[in-house]
């Protein structure tokens, strides 16, 4: 059985190691001693919690808030702490320790399921490994879930450091370095430099298909299927946990969709949130109180994915405090006017993600304004005595998202009935967050434009902004702020006057300059402008 709590302390380990692709077949050693350790369904059982620790950490902090600090829905306030403020501002290079530690560790999560991988291809080979039939099962979903984590941190790399997906040019446009295989031994002159972006997200899917046969023979294969998978784990009793906790079938298929909505393969993008979506599973929240809660409470019926923290000591990292404040700190960034102009009064989405605060910076200039909340801290998780900590589980995949994919790509596949199925998912998701919504009919091009805001209504400050404005083609061109003596350096074009172009070469992060240094392999493979 696997320990939340064991996952939760091996994530504050595995975070802060900050190590490279090149690297990256070294990294179990430090969380799994040797390769004997996968010798036993424990040993298994201990590498699986070793998988799901990074969640904690890649669902958390920079690699959800820098995108999306770094797009046009935030303005840095006049007295910020220069939190991603490289980022912010549009003036980082391959130096930032931002672009460095997520490179990082993503590719040492990569690396810790090659190693899971690769142990689980030797147990036929391995006469000391003794395993019942069911035990041989669990570790087939373990795999699943493995290979689900390589295609997440593929893509989430993809989306930030390679050009959008388009399938005239993916063959030859520069993709991700590849690997694939636990090789601790390999030398500097075999690192892999990078594919091509067609192969990167074909090695994406591949994994995802792996992931998906494997979770789904679980269903008629192992008697006690959810309590391995749905979070039974959960051993603190007063923990949130009526969200699922473990990558399922449905989880892979809302990747699925992910991945294809930014391939463009709008068919399967349909297909694949229409099954969730049709599937009742996970009923939107109509309600202020019940939505409320999944962001205030970490409970509700919309979650596909949530990570669990089974504690205050062990959680993950805390995503409301740039958008908040400590007690001892003031807030960096503060929602734009612009975005706030999205939403009705009607829209309980107004009130869930935003509070009311008089904002008093060191120069003197007062305002009230609309500060973000949408993590506001479970108080479950509040250290005793304490201040609140702003750590929510982190909620990777909802049904809202999937209703949003649907309208999308129904959009773009633009014949009457598919226009009309697009239309009849944003409805539905309209009717559950602004009260008194009657149905309206857009055309496809209406469609495609309301798709934009909504999106931006529904997942702003979840990571999602920079991917979409690639995918749309899109640059940035942040929004007014709402006052503007409360934001850093007003009327600049690095702040509140910013506005790129979508070829502008930071809509591409670039490969960190340590990375370039260590794999020679990558010679002449730098993102343009770097």
């Amino acid at each position: 059985m696997v320990n939340m709590k064991k996952i939760s302390m091996i994530a504050l380990t595995i975070l802060t190691l900050g190590v490279t692709s090149c690297d990256m077949d070294k990294m179990p050693y430090d969380a799994v001693p040797t390769e004997e350790a996968l010798t036993t369904i424990v040993g298994f059982e201990e590498a699986r919690a070793g998988i799901y620790s990074v969640y904690l950490g890649l669902t958390g902090g920079s690699y959800v808030l820098a995108p999306e600090v770094q797009a046009d829905a935030f303005n840095a306030v006049a007295d910020f702490s220069n939190k991603y403020g490289e980022l912010h501002r549009w003036t980082f290079e391959s130096t930032n320790s931002t672009v460095e530690t997520i490179w990082s560790n993503y590719y040492a999560a990569i690396g810790r399921v090659n190693f899971f991988i690769d142990g689980v291809g030797k147990i036929d080979e391995n006469p000391e490994i003794e395993l019942t039939e069911t035990q041989r099962q669990q570790i087939n979903v373990y795999e699943g879930e493995a290979y689900f984590t390589r295609a997440y941190c593929y893509f989430y790399l993809a989306t930030l450091f390679c050009r959008d997906y388009d399938v005239a040019t993916a063959a030859s446009t520069p993709g991700l370095p590849l690997q694939v295989k636990y090789e601790p031994k390999l030398s500097a002159t075999q690192y892999p430099g990078r594919s091509s972006l067609e192969d990167t997200y074909k090695q994406i899917l591949e994994d995802l298909e792996e992931a998906e046969e494997r979770i789904e023979t679980a269903k008629n294969g192992i008697a006690d299927y959810d309590r391995y998978i749905n979070g039974a784990y959960v051993t603190v009793n007063t923990a949130p946990k009526n969200c699922g906790n473990y990558i399922t079938v449905d989880v892979v298929t809302a990747l699925k969709a992910r991945v294809a909505l930014q391939m463009d393969d709008y068919e399967n993008a349909a297909k694949y949130a229409g099954d969730l979506v049709n599937s009742n599973r996970y009923p939107l929240s109509n309600t202020a109180t019940d939505f409320e809660s999944v962001w205030k409470n970490d409970k509700g019926t919309e979650t596909i994915w949530q990570i669990a923290m089974t504690s205050a000591d062990d959680a993950g990292v805390p995503l409301g405090t740039i958008f908040i404040g400590y007690p001892t700190t003031k807030k960096d960034y503060i929602p734009t006017q612009t975005l706030i102009d999205l939403y009705n009064e009607k829209d309980i989405r107004l009130k869930t993600y935003f509070g009311k605060y008089h904002l008093t910076v060191s120069s003197g200039n007062a305002a009230d304004i609309y500060f973000f909340n949408k993590y506001p801290g479970n108080e479950y998780y509040n250290a005793l005595g304490s201040e609140t900590r702003y750590l929510n589980q982190p909620k990777p995949f909802r049904i809202a998202e999937m209703y949003l994919i649907a309208t999308e790509a129904n959009a773009k596949i633009g014949t009457a009935a598919a226009v009309k199925k697009g239309n009849d998912a944003l409805n539905a998701l309209k009717k559950a967050r602004i009260e008194g919504w009657t149905d309206a009919t857009y055309d496809q091009e209406a469609l495609l434009n309301e798709i934009m805001n909504e999106r931006e209504r529904e997942l702003v400050g979840e990571g999602y902004r920079l991917m979409d404005l690639k995918r749309w083609g899109k640059g940035v061109k942040r929004g007014k702020p709402q006052s503007k003596g409360l934001v850093l350096f007003p009327g600049q074009a690095s702040t509140d006057g910013l506005d790129k172009p979508m070829d502008d070469q930071r809509m591409l992060w670039p490969i960190p300059k340590t990375e370039m240094d260590a794999n020679p392999q990558l010679a002449g493979q730098q993102n343009p402008g770097y």
